[in-house]
């Protein structure tokens, strides 16, 4: 069999003497062991480890170098700290780790992304996830039905774990980048009809709290967690104003706690006499029960013992509330996209909206927070009417 005269024929003693060159990080190195009397790749990973590799002939030891400067530039090197790593084991980890900094509600939906991606790539190794296989999954998710959301959420999740590990140096490239992400409408919850938001304002004016909790949610229009964590400390009485700085949520282990507001900017909102006469006789009813509480936490909307109130049992007042109207299923939840989409039937500006929704872009108010109605579109007309030229 015919041989490369450089594979078979042993080194020269200067070449054994010569002092061992390195290349640039990455690129690899080969060099003549006397010890062993074989040829030494060496290549350092990402995380600058030195791999050694032993070969008898001098090609075998450069192609293996070439093989893994191909594999580090296609994101598939071994030689990471996840290079035994499941993704289930890399998804769960990343979201534990990052759960400190995440809302619960965003650890929830990773968490439940996680499973609906486990029956299909949760097996593969982290950093030999191929693009295919990432293209796989999705079609998977369509193939069982899916919602587009669903599959949104799981991309979300790939993405911001795979750009992470990336970021700290762990994985070389994001496999989710090179794909499409999935395409297609969300459909976000409207508001409540006109017509069976008037019964159920009705229905609610009849009892103090129940007239308090639904001028807040629909009128005012925060978060239902705002809402449950609003204190009375935070109505400013003379100055008409709201203060919204702290929302109730139940977090996993902890209970049920205080946190920041979602966008981490606080604000004031302005309220009318109409708004704040309507607190004041909720809180005189409120100062007779509180005598029996073991405990005043000063809040708007406590629990029955005036501790904060848990999400689920608002949702249980609200479908009460309901039933007592005659009107169909509402989410609690719609009571805000109702205050907005009244709020910018009134021709507010955009600023004055951005600043009742606590949102930073107004893109987010018009695509899930302001809808059409019958009237706005009444009125859009006669301002229309008004604008058209008169025919002598």
């Amino acid at each position: 069999m015919d041989r490369d005269d450089n594979d078979t024929k042993l080194p020269t003693e200067p070449q054994k003497r010569k002092k061992q060159q390195r290349n640039a990080n990455g690129q690899g190195t080969i060099y003549w062991s006397e010890k062993r009397k074989r040829w030494v790749a060496e290549i350092y990973d990402i995380n600058h480890k030195r791999i050694p590799k032993i070969f008898r002939l001098k090609k075998d030891a450069q192609n293996w170098i070439d093989e893994q400067k191909r594999l580090r530039t296609f994101g598939q090197t071994q030689y990471t700290v996840y290079r035994k790593m499941t993704v289930t084991e890399f998804l769960e980890s990343w979201v534990t780790y990052r759960s400190r900094r995440l809302a619960p509600e965003a650890v929830r939906s990773y968490k439940g992304a996680i499973k609906r991606i486990n029956p299909y790539i949760g097996a593969h190794i982290v950093s030999q996830l191929s693009p295919h296989a990432l293209e796989e999954l999705f079609a998977s998710l369509e193939e069982k039905g899916f919602s587009i959301s669903t599959q949104k959420n799981a991309y979300a999740l790939l993405r911001a774990a795979f750009n992470y590990a990336v970021k700290m140096g762990d994985l070389l490239i994001n496999p989710i980048n090179k794909i499409d992400a999935p395409d297609g409408f969300v459909g976000t919850t409207p508001q409540i009809p006109r017509a069976d938001f008037e019964k159920i304002y009705r229905a609610a004016a009849m009892n103090p709290y129940t007239h308090a909790r639904i001028e807040i949610g629909a009128i005012v229009g925060p978060r239902v967690g705002e809402t449950l964590g609003l204190q009375w400390s935070d109505v400013d009485w003379e100055r008409g104003y709201i203060r919204i700085d702290r929302q109730l949520q139940r977090v996993a282990g902890d209970g049920l706690i205080f946190r920041d507001v979602k966008q981490k900017r606080k604000r004031e909102v302005r309220v009318s006499q109409t708004t704040l006469q309507i607190l004041h006789a909720h809180q005189q009813i409120q100062n007779i029960e509180k005598e029996g509480w073991p405990k005043d936490f000063g809040l708007v909307f406590p629990n029955t013992i005036g501790a904060p109130l848990d999400a689920k049992r608002d949702r249980k007042w609200f479908m009460d509330l309901l039933e007592r109207a005659g009107v169909p299923h509402y989410t609690v939840y719609q009571l805000r996209k109702t205050a907005f989409t009244m709020f910018a039937s009134t021709g507010a500006d955009l600023a004055t909206v951005k600043q009742y929704t606590g949102h930073s872009t107004t893109s987010v108010i018009f695509d899930h927070y302001a809808f059409s109605t019958d009237q706005s579109m009444d009125l859009a007309l006669a301002r229309m009417d008004a604008l058209r030229p008169q025919i002598l």
